[in-house]
């Protein structure tokens, strides 16, 4: 049976006046208002650099509470926050110079209608907690599979580019290691082995392991790595907890490259710095190096929600 809040949706909807609020985030964000704005629904926008056609039913707001009061759904990034506190929002002013806003998720929740969704990626766990003290309804559109297996391709092809423009020598014949080998690490490996790199996969998971073998990949246990570092041209990690002690640092080449993908450092930074090793921290790289692409994948993630919501 549908909801009355849902039914007010659709009903709301076929009157043409839906209002999706859209708020912070990069270029994906801009995608995902292109694409949005083509259904029929209004896209309120605030805090998020211009890219591609934000004509049609796109208002862009002056303020952020513009942008969420009234609306059905309110979309915020990812990930939605850097701190645990404040939304992930790097605008671009009127005079075109970045600009950082103070932003508090909290404020967002606190403003947003009682009936209203709220949508976000990489969601902490006190910011749900806030929600549901407050009655409102969020959720979290990286929990869903699809995503977080498309989004692993931009990652994956940002990374080798990180690589590229920084070591002296191509990838072909260069030996690389990927650490876990989860989603975005198989992908990055299957990439790396194409372009003829040497890659070994270093993981604890025997499964892991056993994938990354019959991928092409050398399957090294973490046990066996600790216990005797070896030398790589770039290594590669995905494993958001520290891997690289200061003890396995000191034994390695400071001409290694250090490539971070994971949302928490894999490496301490302090002993790197020490050892000369560059480290290379690639957060948000689907935004940053393809958003027409990543925002596309954005885009299907939220828009399934929002249908199944009936919203859209």
């Amino acid at each position: 049976m549908v909801s009355d809040v849902r039914k007010t949706k659709v009903n709301t909807m076929s009157e043409g006046k839906s209002k999706i609020g859209i708020l912070g985030g990069d270029g994906r964000s801009a995608i995902l208002t292109s694409l949005l704005s083509k259904k029929d629904v209004e896209c309120a926008v605030w805090g998020f650099p211009k890219r591609g056609d934000l004509s049609g039913r796109v208002v862009k707001c002056g303020k952020w509470e513009c942008a969420v009061n009234g609306a059905d759904a309110v979309i915020l990034p990812l990930p939605v926050t850097f701190d645990g506190v404040r939304l992930n929002c790097r605008a671009i002013s009127e005079e075109e110079k970045a600009v950082d806003y103070d932003v508090r998720i909290t404020e967002i929740v606190e403003a947003a209608g009682k009936d209203a969704l709220i949508l976000a990626g990489k969601i902490p766990a006190s910011a749900l907690r806030f929600t549901a003290e407050h009655g409102k309804r969020i959720k979290d559109y990286y929990e869903s599979e699809e995503f977080q297996i498309k989004n692993a391709l931009p990652t994956a092809e940002g990374a080798i580019g990180c690589a590229m423009s920084s070591l002296p020598f191509t990838l072909s014949q260069s030996s690389v290691a990927v650490t876990g080998y989860g989603r975005i690490g198989r992908t990055l490996a299957h990439r790396l082995i194409a372009l003829g790199a040497d890659v070994t996969c270093i993981a604890r998971s025997r499964s892991d392991l056993s994938w990354a073998w019959v991928d092409g990949c050398r399957p090294l246990p973490l046990d066996e790595y600790r216990s005797d570092p070896r030398d790589f041209d770039a290594i590669f990690n995905t494993v958001p907890h520290t891997i690289f002690s200061p003890e396995i640092i000191a034994r390695l080449d400071p001409d290694t490259v250090f490539i971070e993908l994971a949302s928490q450092s894999g490496i301490d930074a302090a002993a790197a710095k020490g050892r000369g090793i560059r480290v290379i921290r690639a957060s948000s790289l689907p935004g940053r190096c393809s958003p027409v692409t990543a925002g596309k994948i954005l885009y299907e993630a939220v828009a399934a929600i929002l249908v199944e919501e009936g919203i859209l």
